[in-house]
């Protein structure tokens, strides 16, 4: 925000919000004593009848640490009574909290809050207004990170327990094999080495062989695991324990890959009430999943100044550092929406595998000596510069488009 978007307001409230309680602070334009400071539950009630005093000072600007989670109903509150709110990132109060001294409290915080609001506004934004199709997204998108965060974790610690219990085994289900739903399904019923050999390898080729999608390839898989565990003839230590282990974790992930495509369902869903969402899954690389993530961490993209804006907002515009005539070059930026510049660089990375100009400009970025992420980060910045055109514009992307 800039300093003039600040000079109508005449009373500025900073709410620490927490999961209870929230600590409120009301400072006026020019003196440093707060008017108000107190404590307000996590109720309507108690949270209107705040904003309402401190709406009777002056024109009010609501500024929260956090617009979700917490945050929502102190957001949804203001709204309601009519007045502006802005929020300030975790990265950048920790940074203006610094100047503020030593110690912390929430009511300390809550005057930061509101003090960083009136004297520094280039540190805080406007709380984005989502429609409602937007917010439900953001809502999916949360839980679909969930899962596959949770979905992630659990692959590396099955990977771990199959290792323990045959390390052989864990060699033919190495890296994304284990991915499959055929091997999973394998790991989920019969665990490890001991599992199978009780089984014996005729039952369960049959097994596999019922499954769906796997009458040809599953008896085939099963011979692979016989001829595997073949090769180890010692009893690993706590071996049944392992493999209980193997098995539980293996069916959690078939429950979670069986989340994320119903999630997925609803995305897509979603995607067809929101237009924007449209326009960005005409861009190579770009699907309904990617397509609602970016349109919803945007949400109205004339907030925005420029690409250049979006593209900081999104974290993929480098950082220059300059020293005199010693230092000049560009580093990562770390800042940024998380889950915008996940999202742009993971459909930068999907361009640069079916499209030839995403390639091209991938390839060229590689050739100059940066590394795979510094080139994709490149490549997402490109673009960003199309993002921005397009949904500026209204259009959908052409071969030929190039952003303005």
């Amino acid at each position: 925000m800039r300093r003039s978007d600040i000079a109508r307001y005449g009373a500025f409230c900073g709410i620490d919000v927490g999961k209870s309680s929230n600590c409120a602070v009301v400072l006026d334009r020019s003196c440093d004593e707060p008017l108000i400071r107190r404590e307000v539950a996590q109720d309507e009630g108690e949270i209107r009848a705040l904003i309402l005093e401190a709406a009777a000072i002056g024109e009010v600007l609501v500024t929260v640490d956090q617009y979700g989670a917490f945050g929502r109903l102190a957001v949804a509150v203001a709204r309601d009574v009519g007045v502006d709110v802005a929020h300030i990132t975790p990265r950048k109060f920790r940074q203006v909290a610094e100047t503020y001294g030593e110690g912390k409290s929430d009511a300390k915080d809550a005057f930061i809050i509101a003090d960083v609001s009136r004297s520094q506004p280039r540190n805080i934004d406007p709380v984005p207004e989502y429609p409602e199709a937007l917010a439900e997204v953001k809502v999916l998108t949360s839980a679909r990170d969930d899962c596959v965060r949770e979905r992630t974790r659990l692959y590396n610690r099955l990977h771990d327990l199959i290792s323990q219990a045959c390390p052989a085994l864990e060699a033919l289900f190495s890296k994304k094999r284990l991915h499959n739903d055929l091997e999973i399904r394998l790991v989920a019923k019969y665990g490890g080495p001991s599992g199978f050999r009780r089984a014996g390898r005729s039952r369960a080729a049959r097994w596999a062989a019922g499954l769906r999608w796997h009458g040809t390839d599953g008896p085939a898989k099963v011979a692979e695991v016989f001829e595997a565990i073949s090769t180890q003839t010692v009893a690993m230590p706590a071996g049944e324990a392992v493999e209980r282990q193997a098995r539980r974790v293996a069916t959690r992930i078939i429950e979670l890959n069986a989340e994320v495509a119903e999630l997925n369902a609803e995305l897509e869903a979603l995607s067809a009430l929101i237009p924007e969402v449209s326009i960005l899954r005409s861009v190579p690389g770009i699907g309904p999943v990617y397509g609602a993530t970016i349109a919803a961490e945007i949400a109205d993209v004339s907030r925005f100044g420029d690409a250049a804006h979006l593209a900081s907002y999104a974290g993929v515009a480098p950082v220059r550092e300059t020293s005199g005539s010693s230092v000049d070059k560009k580093k990562k930026r770390k800042g940024g929406n998380r889950r915008l510049k996940n999202a742009v660089i993971r459909s930068a990375h999907c361009a640069a595998q079916v499209d030839d100009r995403a390639a091209a400009y991938y390839q060229r970025k590689r050739a100059e000596g940066k590394g795979h992420k510094q080139a994709l980060r490149a490549l997402a910045r490109r673009r960003i510069d199309v993002i921005y055109a397009l949904l500026s514009n209204g259009t959908f992307y052409e071969a030929q488009h190039t952003a303005s």
